[in-house]
């Protein structure tokens, strides 16, 4: 938004378009000849000075603060970092339920090996096994014996093996992959409620930093306005030396008053700019922002219940508190994991295997053979054990941390739903104390001038009166905006979207 359009504006820049009557008497106030300008006359009788100061700081087709909310919430990265819990739950449920399932174990080898020393059925023995077939006298037999006597098993060297291995682990499954499943499942739903309170704590701060900005620009107007007025009331002062109606020691104070309203330009301006920085920092833009948002217009959609209906609503439905509950269960499950991890294992395993040469069968054959097997086996690491002990005690750590940060956590959220709900009533309080005032500061300040006119009073009552109007115009843009910072407060505290 352009700060120029203050300059070109200067009667209805940030808060102080209803200031305009009193304006037009700073121009009478001149010494006699001077005409007021057509366009300082004063303003009708009833119009709503408050509504039309707010309202001055509206821009067409502007930034509104829903718009601003929803653009950050699109482009966070603190969002987006948030949303990887919610990846890395599923992957942990994944690799949880794998172990839900039997273990299928396929192996393709070729091994190499090594020729070792022929053998044959006489091998080793020292039977004379040539001299007893020398004897028989049936030459059938005899060549039947000389050819098992003689007979060597065949060495292979090369083998080509194809096996299958199914493996289930009672343990495995039941105390330790069930309870590690039902842990990520939960993890799962943990990790939406964190995103939604994440979301929400981003929503919140994107508002804040659009009516800082709001503040800051009302406050920039309101410096400017003040700059205006003192450089009026020194011209006028001046005049006033000049024909003798004054002392010269007020026109040193104008002075004075005028350097540090120029001071204050400066102040308010460095402020819009921080101000604005921080906001586009958020949306990830360098446009510059404007305010597309009417803060004459009354807010709406504030929570409505009494402060305990409001804190029982929050104890439900605020998300990190749902997600840190959600965490608990998560570690009992864990616990219960490990827990699980303490006990002997019980496997039932079935395998087969197509090999060339297969190993099962002697002697050893050049071809293909399949073979298969089952068994059970109850296998205990003393290493495991010791290690699922440390891990529970690991477990009930967390689990007791966990408790006591859901205890903190119900403690801080009353206390937040506690300074929503009593600030929505300070904010709705101090806009009517504040739209008072400013009546008030204006009439006061109206009075001034006509007693200064009628040489009742000096310049420092003058520029008093001018610093208590300038004061009840930061109230009206301060109370305007402290309400919708307090609602957005309540809608968080209690788990909405702010």
């Amino acid at each position: 938004m352009s700060i120029h359009r203050f300059t070109v504006l200067i009667v209805l820049a940030g808060v102080v378009s209803s200031l305009s009557p009193s304006l037009s008497r700073s121009r009478a106030q001149a010494p006699p000849g001077f005409e007021v300008d057509s366009d300082m006359q004063p303003v009708a009788e009833g119009d709503d000075a408050a509504a039309r100061a707010l309202r001055s700081l509206y821009v067409p087709n502007g930034l509104s603060s829903d718009q601003a909310m929803a653009r950050v919430v699109d482009v966070s990265p603190a969002i987006e970092r948030t949303s990887a819990l919610l990846l890395q739950a599923k992957g942990g449920a994944l690799q949880a339920m794998s172990g839900l399932v039997p273990q299928l174990e396929l192996v393709a080898r070729y091994s190499r090996l090594n020729p070792v020393e022929q053998a044959g059925l006489t091998t080793g023995s020292d039977f004379d096994f040539q001299g007893l077939i020398s004897q028989l006298q049936d030459p059938a037999a005899q060549q039947l014996w000389t050819g098992l006597a003689t007979y060597e098993f065949p060495v292979l060297t090369q083998q080509i093996d194809f096996t299958a291995a199914l493996t289930y682990s009672f343990t495995g499954s039941l105390a330790q992959a069930l309870p590690a499943y039902r842990a990520a499942q939960k993890s799962k739903i943990a990790a939406q409620y964190q995103i939604e309170a994440e979301n929400n704590n981003v929503a919140f701060d994107a508002r804040q930093a659009y009516y800082d900005y709001a503040r800051a620009e009302a406050g920039l107007a309101v410096a400017k306005f003040a700059l205006e007025a003192a450089v009026s009331q020194r011209a006028e002062t001046e005049a006033l030396v000049n024909a003798g109606s004054a002392a010269r020691v007020d026109l040193l104070r104008v002075q004075a008053q005028e350097e540090a309203a120029r001071v204050a330009v400066e102040q308010a301006n460095l402020g819009l700019q921080v101000a604005a920085r921080a906001l586009q920092a958020l949306m990830l833009t360098d446009e510059p922002p404007s305010l597309g948002e009417d803060l004459s217009e009354p807010v709406t959609g504030i929570p409505t219940g009494t402060e305990d209906e409001l804190q029982q609503r929050a104890s439900q439905h605020r998300p990190d508190l749902l997600a840190l509950r959600k965490y608990i269960e998560v570690t009992e499950h864990q616990l219960r994991s490990a827990n699980g991890g303490r006990a002997p294992d019980l496997l039932l395993r079935a395998g087969a295997e197509y090999s060339n040469p297969n190993l099962r069968v002697v002697p050893q054959q050049d071809r293909f053979i399949a073979t298969w097997e089952v068994s059970a086996a109850i296998r205990w690491v003393p290493n495991d054990t010791i290690n699922a002990q440390g891990r529970s005690r690991q477990l009930q750590g967390d689990l007791q941390q966990a408790y006591a940060d859901v205890t903190i956590l119900e403690q801080n959220v009353r206390v937040q739903v506690a300074e929503g709900y009593h600030g929505i009533e300070a904010a709705q309080k101090a806009m009517e104390s504040a739209r008072l005032g400013l009546a008030a500061a204006r009439e006061g300040y109206r009075v001034t001038r006509e007693q200064l006119q009628a040489g009742i009073v000096n310049t420092t009552t003058l520029l008093q009166a001018q610093s208590e109007l300038i004061r009840a115009q930061v109230d009206v843009v301060d109370s305007a905006i402290g309400l919708r910072i307090a609602k957005a407060q309540l809608l968080r505290a209690i788990g909405e979207r702010p």
